[in-house]
Parts: C-alpha cells; sequence; structure tokens
C-alpha cells in the first residue's frame, strides 16, 4: 500500500480522536437513559462512527510506528545458562542426608 493511504495529517487525527470520544461519551449517555428512551438506532449509528474512526485512526497509528521484526532490533537476543537441576532422587537423598545431621 502507498504511503498515501495511510500517512493522515496530524488534523485527521484529531478529528478521529474527537469522534471517538464524542460518539462514546454520547453511547454513555444514551445507555444511561431508560429503556424506553433509549433509540436503538441512534445508537447503532454511534457504534459504527465509533468503529468506522477506531480502524482509521489505528491505521494510521500502525503505519506511522511500524513494528521492528527481531532481526531488526540492536536489542541483543537473551541467553539462557544451562541450569543443573538435580533429578529427583539426588534431591531426596540430600533432603534425607539433612534431615539425620
Amino acid at each position: 500500500m502507498s504511503k498515501k493511504a495511510f500517512n493522515k495529517p496530524k488534523r485527521a487525527q484529531v478529528i478521529y480522536f474527537l469522534l471517538i470520544f464524542i460518539s462514546g461519551g454520547a453511547l454513555f449517555f444514551i445507555k444511561t437513559k431508560p429503556d424506553d428512551e433509549q433509540s436503538f438506532w441512534l445508537m447503532i449509528f454511534l457504534l459504527i462512527i465509533l468503529m468506522y474512526s477506531l480502524l482509521k485512526s489505528t491505521k494510521n497509528w500502525a503505519y506511522d510506528n511500524p513494528k521492528l521484526k527481531d532481526d531488526e532490533t540492536d536489542k541483543p537476543k537473551t541467553v539462557y545458562k544451562q541450569k543443573d537441576i538435580p533429578s529427583l532422587e539426588e534431591m531426596t537423598k540430600k533432603l534425607k542426608n539433612n534431615k539425620q545431621k
């Protein structure tokens, strides 16, 4: 995909944030009303606006901040040391020896 497809100016990001905030607040406000005053189709419309603005803003955020692959990171990979774990029999012998002392 081209850079122009997702690279929106900061103004569009602010608009998407406002749409998320306003539609989420309106949905919350409508749900706090009694059941007979709630408008089902208005809630569906606000939910569609909320989901659309979330989709557009997260696509832009993902494009602006690409995730680095393991090969591209500067951090060295963690190397775990091999630990010498005793067997169950060795542990029971050690416990018996400690009890006898």
